[in-house]
């Protein structure tokens, strides 16, 4: 499904992921009772070490590059009533991404779309990324149709994923001093590009692919294979960073890029079987310079 707007795509807000499902009471509840959001996971898992050459480094936008405005998000629940930190927000997201994990499972029937559609429906038949956090907080029911519409308004007003980590300019910046090219390849909604360019972050990527635009979404390998062209770069020498098992991970190696999972908080839910990475500066440790510096 897409945005029937007209705006300029440099100047609009941004999306974000979808799931879907029939009977959302149920799978709420099933996905929040597998993701064991509560306790931290084991996050540091057996990964053989790297062995591949990288030459190109690939970036999801949202929670990535960019990432949820939380204590923004704390003060319009607040305003409803509703009292929550923005760490119990950030752990209540992982309830969300555990939820498109297991939608787009390989015994699942692939949804018609997963770009970036917030919201529940006209007839709630899906449960939201952001439905499935505001449950996973225990969010009053009289009180979670008006929390998710303020925040709708607000991110159409101004994308609520706008923070930008204290450590992610220095390392894009050393990454591109060590030699590697940069990219980012987002399920958007036509506008992180101005995004992205607004928030002084634009400068450096040598290309940004946006699904919108493209016409392909991730998991599929076509929006990497995309970034690739135009860089003039090769899968077997680039690699991807993302924050969604099903969506960055999967859809990176069905394109044959090597994969590392972005899991702020160490609780990503489920069993994960690539590099994860608490931030972005963390990536330094692995990728060693490719120029004479």
């Amino acid at each position: 499904m897409r945005s029937s707007s007209n705006a300029d795509p440099r100047t609009a807000v941004c999306r974000r992921p979808v799931i879907r499902r029939t009977s959302p009471s149920f799978y709420v509840a099933a996905v929040l009772a597998e993701a064991k959001v509560d306790s931290p996971a084991a996050n540091l898992h057996d990964v053989p070490s790297m062995t591949r050459p990288i030459r190109t480094v690939l970036f999801d936008a949202g929670n990535t590059i960019v990432h949820l405005d939380y204590p923004f998000i704390s003060n319009v629940l607040a305003e409803h009533g509703c009292r929550r930190t923005p760490m119990e927000i950030r752990i209540a997201e992982y309830g969300a991404k555990a939820a498109i994990d297991r939608e787009l499972a390989p015994e699942v029937s692939t949804p018609e779309s997963v770009e970036g559609l917030l919201w529940p429906n006209q007839d709630g038949a899906r449960p939201s990324y952001f439905a499935v956090a505001v449950h996973n907080l225990k969010i009053p029911g009289s009180a979670v149709e008006p929390v998710l519409a303020a925040l709708r308004q607000h991110n159409e007003e101004d994308c609520l994923w706008r923070v930008i980590a204290d450590d992610t300019v220095d390392a894009l910046t050393e990454l591109r001093r060590r030699g590697y090219s940069l990219g980012v390849v987002s399920n958007a909604d036509g506008r992180i590009e101005g995004d992205l360019e607004r928030r002084g972050l634009y400068r450096y990527f040598a290309t940004v692919v946006d699904s919108h635009v493209v016409g392909v979404e991730k998991p599929a390998p076509g929006i990497f294979e995309i970034a690739l062209e135009r860089m003039g770069a090769h899968p077997e020498e680039a690699m991807y960073v993302g924050d969604v098992f099903a969506i960055d991970v999967v859809g990176a190696r069905r394109a044959g890029l090597e994969a590392v999972l972005l899991d702020t908080l160490g609780r990503y839910p489920g069993k994960i079987d690539c590099r994860c990475i608490g931030k972005l500066s963390d990536l330094l440790d692995m990728l060693p310079a490719i120029v004479k510096i």
